[in-house]
C-alpha cells in the first residue's frame, strides 16, 4: 500500500464526545470564586428554563402532542373517561339528597318527630353510602386510566428511544434533554397519575357546578350563583398569578433531583475505583472526598431551589385554602341577602337555611375543585415540558434531523455549510474503503481531512496516535455511529462489522447471554458444550464453573447477576473478545479492546481472529501490536496522518 503523508493547517482543538454527567468541574478544595461561578451557572440555567417553560401557546402545543399519544388507541381511554363521567353524574345526583336529609334531621330535632329522624338516618346511610361508593369507583377508574396511559406513553417513547441509536445520540449530540432515564421512568409515572386526577376533577367539577347552579337558582334567586361565580373567578386569577412562576421552578427542581440521583449512581458504579484512588491520599488528611464535596454542593443547590418551591407552594396553598375555607361565610352572606339587605323576607325557616346552605356549599365545592386543578397544573406543566422535549428530540434524532436543530441554542453541533459524506453499504463487500474522508467532532471542529485508506479482508490495520487525537472518532465514523464527515465510505453492512470499546459492556444475565449480546436467549441459544469450547479458547472456562456454583447456591437472578462487579477488567475484555469470535464478523473494530490483558494473551487473541478470518481494525498504543497487523495508520498532534505497510 502506498505511503501518504498529509499536512493539515488547523487548530489543535480536539473535542471528544462529552457525556452529560451534570456534575460541577471545580477543584477539590473549597474555593469562593468557583462556588460563585457555580451559582451563577445554575442561575443562568434556571433563567433559560424559565424562558422555555411557561403556560403559553407552546405549552398547549406540547400538551396536545402528548394527548395524541395517550389517545392513539382511543377506545379504552374514551370508554374509561365516559365511565368516569357516568359515575360523576350519579354521584352528583345522589349528593343532593344529603341536603334534604340534613334538613329533615334538623326538623326532627325541633319538632321531636322520631319517625322522621329514623327514616332520615336510614336514608342517610343509603345515599351517603352510595356517594362514597361512587367516589371510590371514580378513584379506581382514574388509577386504571393512569396505569394505561403510563403504559402507552412509556412504550411510545421507548420505541423511539431504542431506534437508530437514539439512546446514544440523545446523550452524545444533544443538550436539551438531561437525565432521559428520569423522564422515561419517574416523570411519566407522576405525569400520568396527576393527569388522571386532574381529568377526574375536570369531569366531576362541571357536573357539580351545573347541577348546583340550577338548584341554587331554584331555591334562592339569581344573585346566589352570580356571587359564588364571582368569588371563585377572583380565586382563579389570584391562583394563576402565583402559579405561573412555579412551572419553571418545578421543572428546575425535577432536573436537579435527576442530576443528584445520577451523581450518586455514578458513585455506586465506580465505588471500587473511587475507594482505590482515595487510598493514595495523605492518611493524615481530613479533607472530604471529592465526590462528597460535589454531592454536598449539588445538594445545596437542590435544597435552595426546593426552598423556593416550598415558599411558592405555600403561597399557592394559602390562596387556594383561603378561598375554600371562606366559602361557608360567603354562603351564609348569600342566604342573608333577602333577609338583612333586601328585606324581601321577614325570616327563613331552619330547613330552608340547611338546604340553601348545602346547595351553595356544593356549588362552591365544584369551583374549589377547579382551584385545586390550578394548583396541580404547575406540576403538570413541568412534566409536560420535560416529556414533550424528550419526544421532540427522540423524533428528530430517530429521523436523522439535522443535529444542531436539536441543540439548546448554545453552540452549533455541525458546520451549516458542510456537506454530509456518502456512506455506501455493499452487502457482498470484503473491504472498507475511505475516500477523501474528512471528519469532525459533534461541535464542528475538524479532526483530520482527506484520508484515503483501503482496508482489505485479511489485511489488519492498526491505528496509532496521541490520546485524544481522534482515533476513536474515526472508528465511530466507519461504524456509522457518527454522521459528521465528508468524502465517502464504502463498507459491508454493520452485520459484518463488530465494534468492541475499551470499556466492555456486560449486561445483567448469564455468561451465555454475554456472548449472545446484542441478541437474547429468546432469539438464539448456545449449546452447553459449544459454550465450554468457546471459553476454552482463551482459557477462561473456570468462569463457567464459577457461574454454575453461583446458580447452585441460588444467589443469582437476572437483575443481580452483575459480572461487572465480579470480573477483573482483563476478564471483562476477554468476554467481549469471545462475543466477537462467536458472531464471526468480517471486520472487528477494536478500540483498545485488549489493553487490560497481558501481551502474550493479546497475541493469542489476534492469532485467533486470523484463524476465524476476522480482519482487525485496531486502535492501540502498545508497540507489541505492530507485528500483529499488516498496515499502520498513524496520527500526530499537528493533524497529520500517514498510512504505511508493516514490514514483518
Amino acid at each position: 500500500m502506498a505511503n501518504r503523508y498529509n499536512s493539515i493547517n488547523s487548530s489543535d482543538e480536539d473535542e471528544n464526545i462529552l457525556i452529560n454527567i451534570n456534575t460541577s468541574q471545580d477543584s477539590t478544595g473549597y474555593n469562593l470564586h468557583e462556588d460563585l461561578k457555580e451559582k451563577d451557572k445554575k442561575q443562568k440555567e434556571f433563567e433559560i428554563i424559565s424562558k422555555d417553560n411557561k403556560l403559553d401557546r407552546k405549552f398547549f402545543q406540547r400538551f396536545y402532542i402528548i394527548i395524541k399519544i395517550l389517545f392513539s388507541v382511543p377506545t379504552i381511554p374514551v370508554a374509561l373517561v365516559i365511565f368516569i363521567f357516568g359515575l360523576a353524574v350519579g354521584q352528583t345526583y345522589v349528593s343532593q339528597f344529603t341536603g334534604v336529609l340534613l334538613s329533615n334531621v334538623y326538623g326532627s330535632f325541633t319538632t321531636g318527630d322520631r319517625p322522621l329522624f329514623v327514616s332520615s338516618i336510614i336514608k342517610g346511610f343509603i345515599f351517603i353510602g352510595l356517594s362514597a361508593l361512587f367516589d371510590s369507583s371514580i378513584k379506581f377508574i382514574v388509577s386504571i386510566l393512569s396505569w394505561r396511559w403510563r403504559k402507552i406513553l412509556c412504550l411510545a417513547i421507548q420505541d423511539q428511544y431504542f431506534k437508530n441509536n437514539v439512546y446514544y445520540k440523545i446523550i452524545a449530540f444533544n443538550d436539551k434533554v438531561d437525565n432521559p432515564d428520569q423522564r422515561i421512568t419517574s416523570d411519566i409515572d407522576q405525569f400520568t397519575s396527576l393527569l388522571g386526577t386532574i381529568i377526574s376533577q375536570c369531569i366531576t367539577a362541571p357536573m357539580v357546578v351545573i347541577y348546583y347552579t340550577y338548584l341554587t337558582l331554584k331555591s334562592m334567586d339569581w344573585y346566589a350563583p352570580v356571587i359564588v361565580y364571582a368569588y371563585f373567578f377572583l380565586g382563579y386569577f389570584v391562583n394563576k398569578l402565583v402559579m405561573s412562576p412555579m412551572v419553571s421552578i418545578n421543572f428546575f427542581q425535577d432536573k436537579l433531583e435527576g442530576d443528584f440521583r445520577y451523581l450518586h449512581q455514578r458513585i455506586r458504579n465506580f465505588a471500587e475505583a473511587i475507594a482505590l484512588q482515595n487510598l493514595s491520599k495523605d492518611s493524615q488528611s481530613e479533607q472530604e472526598l471529592v465526590e462528597e464535596e460535589k454531592a454536598k454542593k449539588h445538594f445545596q443547590t437542590l435544597l435552595e431551589n426546593k426552598r423556593k418551591v416550598i415558599f411558592w407552594q405555600y403561597g399557592l396553598n394559602t390562596a387556594s385554602d383561603l378561598f375554600t375555607y371562606l366559602s361557608p361565610c360567603v354562603n351564609y352572606l348569600i342566604i342573608a341577602i333577602p333577609l338583612f339587605f333586601m328585606g324581601t323576607v321577614e325570616s327563613i325557616p331552619a330547613a330552608s337555611v340547611t338546604i340553601q346552605s348545602y346547595n351553595c356549599i356544593m356549588l362552591a365545592s365544584g369551583f374549589s375543585q377547579y382551584i385545586n386543578v390550578s394548583s396541580s397544573v404547575s406540576d403538570l406543566a413541568g412534566y409536560i415540558s420535560r416529556i414533550s422535549t424528550m419526544i421532540e428530540v427522540c423524533n428528530g434524532l430517530e429521523s436523522n434531523k439535522k443535529v444542531d436543530d436539536l441543540s439548546n441554542g448554545k453552540e452549533p453541533l455541525v458546520h451549516e455549510n458542510e456537506k454530509i459524506g456518502e456512506m455506501t453499504i455493499n452487502q457482498n463487500s470484503d473491504s472498507v474503503h475511505l475516500k477523501e474522508l474528512s471528519y469532525f467532532t459533534p461541535k464542528g471542529s475538524l479532526l483530520y481531512s482527506n484520508i484515503s485508506v483501503l482496508i482489505e479482508r485479511g489485511k489488519d490495520l492498526l491505528i496509532m496516535g496521541p490520546s485524544g487525537s481522534g482515533k476513536s472518532s474515526l472508528v465511530k465514523i466507519i461504524n456509522g455511529l457518527w454522521p459528521f464527515f465528508t468524502g465517502s465510505i464504502d463498507k459491508p453492512s454493520n452485520e459484518h462489522l463488530f465494534l468492541l470499546p475499551q470499556l466492555p459492556y456486560l449486561i445483567f444475565g448469564s455468561l451465555e447471554e454475554q456472548i449472545l449480546y446484542p441478541y437474547s436467549k429468546s432469539q438464539r441459544r448456545i449449546p452447553e458444550q459449544d459454550l465450554w469450547n468457546l471459553f476454552k479458547l482463551l482459557d477462561i472456562q473456570y468462569l463457567l464453573l464459577r457461574e454454575k456454583s453461583i446458580k447452585d447456591s441460588n444467589q443469582v437472578n437476572d437483575m443481580t447477576h452483575n459480572w461487572l462487579n465480579q470480573l477483573s477488567p482483563g476478564e471483562q475484555q476477554l468476554i467481549s473478545i469471545l462475543r466477537l469470535i462467536y458472531h464471526k464478523p468480517i471486520f472487528a473494530l477494536l478500540d483498545e479492546s485488549t489493553s487490560s490483558v497481558p501481551q502474550y494473551i493479546e497475541k493469542n487473541i489476534y492469532n485467533l481472529l486470523k484463524s476465524f478470518s476476522i480482519t482487525a481494525i485496531s486502535i492501540g498504543h502498545r508497540m507489541s501490536l505492530i507485528p500483529l497487523h499488516s498496515n499502520l495508520l498513524t496520527f500526530d498532534e499537528d493533524k497529520n496522518w500517514k498510512v504505511e505497510a508493516i514490514n514483518k
